[in-house]
């Protein structure tokens, strides 16, 4: 796949793009903040102007974005609850993006990165020569292939939050050519059976590679349908996380048993309902710190989210997301 590909679906009025040809890095920010996550963009030339092109346009519930920025760039893309899964494949160029807990490495030219910017924040070094086409995908979107195609295969949330992925000659890279050929030849507007033959081949080829890459086999036999009182625990669980509900207030809610739910929650979906809450409480406190707390204190809103302890919240932030709740909510002011 060459990035004259995805101009030819995008280079025309007709299919609803977008080009922006930019001088200034602001311009660039601005349009990842409205349709991405907000980024901080560092040159690392002594030429700190930028002479990039951005082409972008949205098939779907999938973005599509082919950026060219012309200088070697530190990028920061700032994650959140609302943010993406972003797929990136480097047309041309490198890049070395940073991984979870491993020393970062080259991804050539051909590759692809992927990471779920709806979970943490994602750090990337970018050539000079880099272009890059970038898909954003709808987390429900995701889900919604899982579950339909692979049925009770392990939420992605329990894969590798960020890994490199594809190449030249991989099923992702052929399926890439494939789509935006589609996209190019297809008459406009584009049929919503079109559009969503477009989002299962995409949103179903990542999770086949993503997982791969975790070690979990999404064609498994043994993938069934969640069961209804799964869905029902997690559900409960988001809603009243700030209440730290204990097992036993979950299980009378759906009217079954503590050992039932349990023995379910941790087949089905591999962890247990404790350290699901945990995760969940945890997500609401990053949300609340990063929307700048509304005046409280650290302090406050983790005593919203029941915490009683603070030294114990403190330690659970730090060792999840890599920084001290106060660093978070000093970056919102």
């Amino acid at each position: 796949m060459t990035s004259s590909s995805f101009f030819n679906a995008v280079d025309t009025k007709k299919r609803s793009g977008q080009e922006i040809r930019f001088n200034e890095w602001d311009e660039v920010k601005e349009w990842a903040k409205e349709h991405v996550a907000p980024i901080d963009l560092i040159p690392l030339s002594r030429s700190h102007e930028p002479h990039g092109v951005l082409n972008s346009m949205k098939v779907g519930r999938i973005g599509f974005t082919c950026t060219k920025y012309g200088q070697p760039l530190l990028i920061h893309v700032e994650g959140n609850s609302a943010a993406p899964v972003v797929a990136t494949t480097n047309l041309c160029g490198h890049t070395i993006p940073e991984l979870d807990g491993k020393e970062a490495r080259l991804n050539p030219t051909g590759n692809s990165f992927v990471f779920d910017l709806s979970d943490r924040d994602h750090r990337s070094q970018l050539s000079k020569d880099n272009v890059q086409l970038q898909l954003s995908f709808c987390p429900r979107l995701l889900d919604e292939v899982s579950q339909s195609w692979f049925g009770n295969a392990p939420h992605r949330k329990t894969w590798q939050f960020k890994t490199s992925f594809g190449g030249s000659g991989s099923s992702w890279h052929s399926c890439l050519d494939y789509v935006t050929r589609l996209i190019a030849e297809s008459p406009q507007p584009m049929s919503s059976r079109n559009i969503r033959h477009i989002e299962e081949t995409l949103a179903a080829n990542l999770l086949g590679s993503w997982a791969a890459q975790a070690g979990v086999d999404l064609n498994a036999d043994h993938h069934l349908v969640v069961p209804h009182m799964v869905r029902q625990a997690e559900e409960y669980i988001i809603e009243h996380a700030a209440d730290a509900p204990t097992l036993a207030e979950v299980a009378n809610t759906l009217g079954i048993s503590v050992r039932n739910l349990s023995m379910n929650f941790k087949k089905f979906r591999g962890c247990t309902l404790g350290q699901f809450l945990k995760e969940q409480r945890l997500q609401a406190a990053r949300r609340e710190l990063r929307a700048g707390g509304q005046g409280r204190t650290v302090g406050q809103i983790a005593a919203s989210l029941s915490y009683i302890h603070m030294g114990e919240f403190a330690k659970a932030y730090r060792e999840r997301f890599g920084e001290r709740p106060s660093d978070t909510l000093k970056r919102s002011h």
